[in-house]
Parts: C-alpha cells; sequence; structure tokens
C-alpha cells in the first residue's frame, strides 16, 4: 500500500493535497517522539519515518510559512488501519488469489500460479486489484510482479506511488543488477557498511562475491543469502497463516440508517461468507456487525452464539439483530456496512441439511 497510514488519515480527516505526518507520541512532551510514517507530500519536504517530531515539526513550520500548506500532525491509530487492513485482504485479495501471505500491515504476497498463464494475465490481474482498492478504500497501491518473493517485493518499491512493475524470470538478472545494493530488500545502512569493508559496492560485486570472505563477516546462513539476494533467488512458497477471522463489507447504494434499506445488503454479504466459511472447512461461534459512516469512522459490535455453527439463516437473522442495537443509539449515515465470523473451530464429519441454507 501507498503510505498507508497516511493515505487511511486523508480519507478520513478529509484532507487533500496537504503534508499528513502520523507520529508516535512517546507523552514526556508535547513533541517528544518519532514519525511514523508521512504522506508523499510531507516526503517532497523531507519529512519522513523515524525522524524526530521536533525535527519534522520544525521542517514543517518553514514550509507553512514558505508555501502557506498547512501541515497535519497526528497521532498513529493502528488498531483503525489495522482494520482496514483485514478488509482489503478479506473483501478483495481472497477474490483474487486462494493462498495469500500477510508480510506487514500494508503488504501482502499473493500466489497468483494457478489464478493466471503468463505475464500480460498476471498485469491484468494487478490492474484489477488497484481499481477494486481504489473504488472500494479510496487508497493507492503499488503492485511487483516477480518469480519469487524477492523480485517482487523489490518491484513493487520501483514505481511508487499507485505502479505495477514486472519483472519476468528471463529479466531478474537484467533487473537486478540495475539496483543499488541499499535496494535490497534486507540490506540496510550497516550491512552497506560491512560490504564496503570487503570491497563490495554494487549488486553484481555480491553476486560474484568469493562465499569464504561473506562467511567471515556475516556467518554461514546470512553470507549465502546475501549472495542469492544479489542474484535475484529468493523464496517462492507464499506462507498463509491460521485463519482467524472471516468479513465481508459492501459499500451502500446510497448513505442511509433506516435498518429496513441497510438489511437488504447482509442476505448477500451472509452468503458469502458461509460460502468462505464452507471452503475452509469452519464452524463460527461469533458473529460481528461492521459499519463505517460517512466520516469513514469504522465502528464494529458483536455477538456471541452458544455454539459453533456454520448456518446463514443463523448468521443472517444475528447480524440483523446486531444492526437494530446498533441503529437505536447511532445518529449518522451509514456509508458501508459489512459482516465478520470469528471463533472458529474445524467442522468435522458428515455435512448437516443446516449446510445447504
Amino acid at each position: 500500500m501507498d503510505s498507508f497510514f497516511a493515505s487511511i488519515e486523508a480519507n478520513r480527516r478529509n484532507i487533500k493535497n496537504e503534508p499528513i505526518i502520523v507520529c508516535v507520541y512517546s507523552g514526556r512532551s508535547e513533541d517528544s517522539g518519532a514519525v511514523s510514517t508521512s504522506s508523499y507530500e510531507a516526503r517532497k519536504y523531507g519529512i519522513e519515518a523515524g525522524m524526530s517530531i521536533k525535527r519534522a515539526k520544525k521542517i514543517a513550520q518553514k514550509q507553512e510559512e514558505k508555501t502557506g500548506k498547512k501541515f497535519h500532525f497526528l497521532p498513529i491509530d493502528k488498531d483503525y488501519y489495522k482494520q482496514f487492513s483485514f478488509e482489503i485482504k478479506e473483501n478483495i485479495l481472497t477474490d483474487f488469489s486462494q493462498k495469500i501471505e500477510q508480510a506487514s500491515i500494508d503488504e501482502y504476497y499473493l500466489d497468483l500460479t494457478k489464478e493466471v498463464n503468463d505475464w500480460e494475465e498476471a498485469e491484468k490481474l494487478s490492474s484489477l486489484i488497484k481499481k477494486r482498492i481504489k473504488e472500494e478504500f479510496g487508497l493507492t497501491c503499488s503492485i511487483g510482479i516477480g518469480p519469487n518473493k524477492l523480485i517482487a517485493k523489490i518491484a513493487s518499491n520501483q514505481n511508487k506511488p499507485d505502479g505495477i512493475t514486472i519483472v519476468p524470470e528471463t529479466k531478474t538478472e537484467e533487473f537486478i543488477q540495475s539496483l543499488e545494493l541499499e535496494d535490497i530488500h534486507g540490506i540496510g545502512k550497516k550491512t552497506l557498511k560491512r560490504l564496503s569493508k570487503l570491497g563490495i559496492t554494487s549488486v553484481k560485486e555480491l553476486a560474484e562475491a568469493r562465499l569464504q570472505p561473506l562467511r567471515d563477516e556475516f556467518g554461514e546462513k546470512l553470507g549465502q543469502k546475501l549472495i542469492k539476494k544479489a542474484k535475484g533467488e529468493g523464496d517462492i512458497e507464499v506462507r498463509e497463516k491460521e485463519q482467524k477471522q472471516l468479513s465481508r463489507i459492501t459499500t451502500l447504494k446510497k448513505n442511509s440508517n433506516d435498518f429496513e434499506y441497510i438489511e437488504k445488503y447482509l442476505e448477500e454479504l451472509a452468503t458469502e461468507l458461509i460460502r468462505k466459511a464452507d471452503e475452509k472447512n469452519l464452524l463460527f461461534k461469533k458473529v460481528i456487525l461492521i459499519t463505517i459512516d460517512t466520516n469513514l469512522q469504522m465502528r464494529t459490535k458483536s455477538e456471541t452464539l452458544t455454539v459453533p455453527v456454520k448456518d446463514k439463516n443463523i448468521l443472517l437473522e444475528t447480524g440483523k439483530n446486531i444492526l437494530k442495537r446498533f441503529l437505536k443509539d447511532f445518529e449518522g449515515q451509514i456509508r458501508r456496512i459489512g459482516l465478520r465470523i470469528s471463533d472458529f473451530k474445524k467442522r468435522e464429519g458428515q455435512k448437516q441439511l443446516s449446510d445447504y441454507n
């Protein structure tokens, strides 16, 4: 995702074309702490992740006087961002791949080997993913397509923001050797200094380096790993984590707080969730209603069932009951509505009649 935290905050607070700085405040003083991330607008002025808030504010003050632009310093809200990360995966990415690995809060690996036949199809599918994320969440992402996770990761950083970079297997060597050493994922400033001491200052030199000096400097495993990275060799296995929850969310055709209008959307959401649970052979015990209002504020309300089930009617009725309770105390307008199921148990034995509801 492109400047994920800052982009979410821009939508949340309706900030357009102004620098956003998301901060981790230490609480010792008003300006103590560090910058977690910044929008691309803020990066133009040299405000980047890891910088002290105090220094960032000094830069911002000078630029505000010079340009007239307002710089927005906002506290990090990681739980809020995690909700978006989860919804993007469950509502969009799972429609394009059955094998997904979450590398971080804003980064995923998708195995497309069973979804496409060639690189051209992979590019088309990636364009559809980007389109869905933009339409449904108002966010942009950059995608890298490659023969392994290392190349895909590096490629995703080449055309930020909002780009697609394809590196076919036949172009891997050419691509990797066109990079600076620091462009390779996992090679930071400290590693660069240690490589420089060995006389290695380019990707080509690292790829052709003798193992023994690297082994002496970095150890057996890391020494070998560095050479493999410089040759563009990486892990191809996309590792899925155990599924802890499933959800679906949709945008209402018009903003509303009317129960009879909103409940109609729950039918399709419940159908899709039951299909997903069936694919993974899961029973669920907890039902969660997700609402996003016109201010892009996300809220959830839940209900725990007495026993684990996989029944569409129970899911739908529970969702409707939660919605009724929610609307009693809600005065705003709902923009998006969703359902989530969790507290899973693997289904055992034969299917029941209720499985076909």
